[in-house]
């Protein structure tokens, strides 16, 4: 990259960094055709884009731009493999839809989440340059180039930078209560300044209304970690009893109960079977 180039890029991103808050690491939003693009020119998004921005930053994809990549079949498989390696971007869509549609409600009306796009459609980068504070990215032939602020984004930051240096309606409003006497005295205007307290009064309790709102939503009973927490030990089981069936001159005599046979081991069993056979065997004389 030249070194003049490299230069605007870096004044280019102080400027959005400036005016519309964007922090480090930028979070760059690629679609499928800036995907495919960069494959074609054997480029390394992970360090070319850096490079670009002058610093750190994320690549993201959303499902929708992995779905039309994986809907080309095998020209897109390989941009497709690729972009398994970004950070997923979750978009509201259950079912995939186009991918211009689902970028176009992410960046909305104001960027709300500081976004860099990079796009190889001329259109969606007409539409982002509408919005203000859009930094657009796009690759011809083996350079990625950086477009310069849009107008609206100029103007944005030209409507910022007066909001800082003039006055606020606050202020205003406190500037017409002082009364200046033709002896150079300063005094304040009673009237004015209690209704001035009174607005900050009533804004003071709308913001406190808001922050209760919101522990009351958080605030509620926690659960103990159940990792913590001791298991309940369970009660051994009780065999139940059977009741016993009555015994009486009407009840018929319960049967009785079979006794278990249990077999003698085979030494005793040829033992008794010896002493037997002595005992029948007559004595001879």
């Amino acid at each position: 990259m030249r070194l003049k180039r490299h230069k605007d890029y870096k004044r280019y991103m102080n400027m959005y960094c400036k005016t519309f808050n964007f922090r480090k690491p930028y979070q760059v939003l690629a679609d499928a055709d800036f995907i495919q693009a960069a494959l074609d020119q054997r480029m390394d998004l992970r360090t070319m884009i850096p490079n670009v921005l002058c610093d750190a930053s994320k690549q993201m994809v959303t499902p929708c731009t992995m779905a039309t990549l994986k809907s080309r079949g095998d020209e897109g498989s390989g941009a497709f493999i690729a972009s398994k390696r970004f950070e997923k971007r979750r978009c509201k869509h259950q079912e995939p839809v186009d991918e211009s549609i689902c970028l176009s409600e992410i960046i909305a009306d104001s960027n709300p989440h500081n976004y860099v796009v990079g796009s190889q459609s001329k259109k969606l980068r007409l539409k982002f340059a509408m919005v203000p504070g859009v930094p657009l990215l796009y690759i011809k032939r083996a350079n990625m180039i950086l477009e310069p602020p849009s107008a609206a984004s100029l103007q944005a930051g030209r409507n910022i930078e007066n909001q800082k240096t003039h006055a606020s309606n606050t202020e205003l409003q406190t500037l017409k209560a002082v009364k200046v006497s033709a002896l150079g005295k300063v005094s304040m205007d009673a009237k004015l300044i209690k209704k001035i307290d009174a607005k900050k009064e009533v804004k003071q309790q709308k913001l406190e209304v808001k922050k209760a709102k919101i522990l009351k939503k958080r605030a509620g009973p926690k659960e103990p970690n159940p990792l913590s927490v001791k298991k309940k030990k369970v009660a051994p089981t009780q065999p139940v009893k059977r009741k016993e069936a009555p015994t009486g001159e009407g009840s018929e005599e319960a049967p009785a109960k079979k006794k278990r046979k249990r077999r003698k081991p085979k030494s005793d069993r040829e033992g008794d079977g010896g002493e037997s056979g002595a005992a029948s065997t007559p004595a001879t004389a």
